[in-house]
């Protein structure tokens, strides 16, 4: 009897180990033709695990309905709230009460997978983040990801937020399908935001033949995760991979069942032709004008005529970088007070208001 009791309680252990482990995820793959919709490998392609980052692909895809139904566009403001700068990294530690344009929001989501730029995105559509949760939900059922759910707009863990590697290979195919041109973003590997450079955490893309995107993800509950195309001969194919222990075993696995994959359609690597292209957003450098508000011989007298500016004329200054920096002028070094982050037409408003106002004032490019 003792011995039966033992062996019921090791199995009961056994079981409570496979099923609350935060360290093992569960494995799952799918490889499909983008045309014709073809399964060419899958395991588990119906397992419902942690979607983590790539929930962004969500956050993105409607964005990008945004973007294309005017209802925001790519210079668009968006204010950062104290619930954004509270979220875990990866993140860009945004500051409350300052503001990020849809356009830098896009591609800190691709590149650097930014949690609260994530939040800030979802708060500026829906009006908090639990509210668009509801919207990326909708979304996900109108495009036939029947078994997702989403609570949040960046993966942050939540026991709620589900989905497959068969829901999440819809989507990656129809952000492709549908938004081909805003797709052609995944591509960048590198972005800059405040002067640091930020990199892709999508190895596989930069060493793979043909690879296009789309996006990485991790959280201890899911593993590390992978959505991926690439093109060969005309013929793409996405791949999903949930549950890699590491990011290199993840592209390892993924890439040797791509490579399957394609020669499973009797398409070898193209030795000649690379599909992948340096690729520049149709509206670059929105924001890119500055103002010159005064220009003086010694630094501290420069901060103090920003501090000026930004308390006698915040219409002008609101959400607009300040900085001082250090210029050359006929062999001098000169020092400029300056507010940046203007699109060219704003700049010129912004400067006919300060020169009303006898301020001295001149845009920068």
């Amino acid at each position: 009897m003792k011995t039966i009791q033992i062996f019921v309680k090791s199995l009961v252990l056994v079981f409570f180990i496979s099923f609350s482990s935060n360290v093992f995820a569960k494995i799952a793959a799918l490889i499909v033709d983008y045309d014709s919709k073809e399964v060419l490998f899958e395991i588990n392609a119906d397992t419902r695990n942690y979607p983590a980052s790539l929930t962004k692909m969500m956050t993105l895809y409607i964005a990008f309905d945004y973007l294309n139904k005017n209802k925001i566009e790519w210079k668009t403001l968006m204010k950062v709230s104290t619930v954004a700068t509270s979220r875990s990294p990866s993140k860009l530690y945004l500051e409350a009460g300052t503001y990020i344009s849809v356009e830098d929001a896009v591609m800190a989501l691709i590149i650097k997978s930014a949690n609260d730029v994530a939040t800030v995105l979802s708060e500026h559509i829906s009006g908090t983040e639990r509210e668009f949760a509801k919207l990326m939900t909708k979304y996900a059922r109108n495009l036939g990801m029947n078994n997702t759910t989403f609570k949040n707009a960046s993966g942050l863990h939540h026991s709620g937020q589900l989905t497959t590697a068969r829901d999440m290979a819809t989507l990656s195919r129809a952000m492709i399908s549908n938004f081909p041109d805003k797709y052609k973003l995944f591509q960048k590997e590198k972005f800059v935001w405040k002067g640091k450079t930020y990199k892709t955490h999508n190895r596989l893309m930069q060493s793979y033949e043909g690879a296009d995107g789309i996006k990485t993800g991790y959280i201890q509950k899911s593993g590390f995760q992978l959505a991926f195309s690439a093109v060969r001969q005309n013929k793409r194919i996405i791949g999903i991979y949930f549950g890699g222990n590491t990011g290199k075993q993840r592209d390892n696995k993924l890439r040797f069942y791509m490579d399957n994959a394609f020669n499973k359609l009797g398409i070898t690597k193209n030795k000649k032709t690379n599909t992948k292209k340096i690729v520049k957003l149709k509206k670059p450098n929105l924001l890119k004008y500055k103002i010159v508000v005064g220009t003086f011989k010694y630094k501290n007298n420069a901060e103090k005529h920003i501090k000026i500016i930004k308390q006698k004329y915040p219409k002008t200054t609101n959400a607009k970088k300040s900085e001082v920096v250090l210029i050359k002028n006929n062999g001098k070094q000169l020092y400029e007070s300056r507010f940046q982050f203007f699109s060219k037409k704003n700049a010129q408003l912004a400067c006919s208001r300060l020169k009303k106002y006898n301020r001295d004032c001149f845009i920068r490019g």
